[in-house]
């Protein structure tokens, strides 16, 4: 392959803990969301990425349509198909509570944070009722654009119990801040989540530099210690032309074997 981006090549010698469809798949997921391969651009054909890699088109087959299902590639068939760089999404993994800089970092993303607020005050209803508080008491609110590779995908309006982190905003606040949250000893163990369709408005807009009405996910995510106490209570705003979000299900234990049975009419 003559293209010079695609001249580090992954590592398919030996056994591996992966097979050699899933270690193509990362790498070539990691040169698109890092955008050393551009959206727009085609790869080289299925052939001569075969042959280089020393692999089946089988094999690769089975990687590039791993990078499709994520949105990251478009096939295209006819005199002038191929494999086509798309504008990726990012996939954020809401089975456990990563931050969004740790989300980042697993995909060899650069993660970073704009403060567009941060300011104490007495919580308002809809906040003081998500982390149990009492009337009159403050919470410390955080307005920050969550970037990625230098492009805002989240606005992060998020909230927390002045009375639990105190002295929260002389903090280094463009980081992860459940990394802070750890320092005080009152980190996230579970989070009560809500994912839902909206639209951006005027102030979302102008952040997430989209139109307003553009379609935006909203998360809506409470978060708890391991004692059961709410820490964290935020709204983040997704573009969802560039975020998807994973969720791992398993069975309720509840239902497996269970019969429903109804009485005769």
């Amino acid at each position: 392959m003559a293209d010079p981006v695609l001249a580090v090549r992954p590592d398919l010698t030996g056994a591996g803990e992966l097979p050699a469809h899933t270690r193509i798949g990362h790498w070539l997921e990691r040169l698109i969301v890092s955008r050393a391969l551009e959206p727009g651009d085609k790869l080289p054909s299925e052939i001569e990425i075969a042959q280089a890699l020393g692999v089946s088109r089988m094999t690769l087959r089975q990687a590039l349509s791993a990078i499709e299902a994520k949105g990251l590639i478009d096939r295209r068939r006819g005199r002038f198909g191929g494999n086509f760089v798309a504008t990726p999404r990012f996939e954020f993994d809401h089975a456990g509570l990563p931050g969004f800089t740790e989300q980042m970092r697993r995909i060899h993303v650069e993660a970073g944070a704009q403060v567009l607020r941060a300011t104490t005050r007495r919580a308002d209803g809809d906040v003081r009722h998500r982390l149990e508080l009492k009337r009159g008491q403050q919470v410390h609110e955080v307005l920050r654009a969550r970037l990625a590779n230098g492009e805002p995908i989240v606005l992060e309006e998020t909230y927390f119990p002045a009375e639990i982190f105190p002295g929260l905003l002389t903090a280094t606040l463009t980081g992860s801040l459940y990394a802070v949250m750890r320092e005080y000893g009152a980190a996230p163990f579970t989070a009560d989540e809500h994912i839902e369709a909206t639209v951006a408005g005027d102030q979302e807009a102008e952040i997430l530099q989209v139109d307003p009405g553009f379609p935006l996910l909203l998360i809506t995510r409470t978060s708890y210690t391991e004692s059961g106490v709410p820490v964290e209570f935020s709204r983040d705003h997704h573009r969802s032309d560039r975020s998807r979000i994973r969720i791992k299900s398993r069975v309720d234990s509840d239902s497996q074997g269970r019969v429903d049975t109804y009485p005769a009419s």
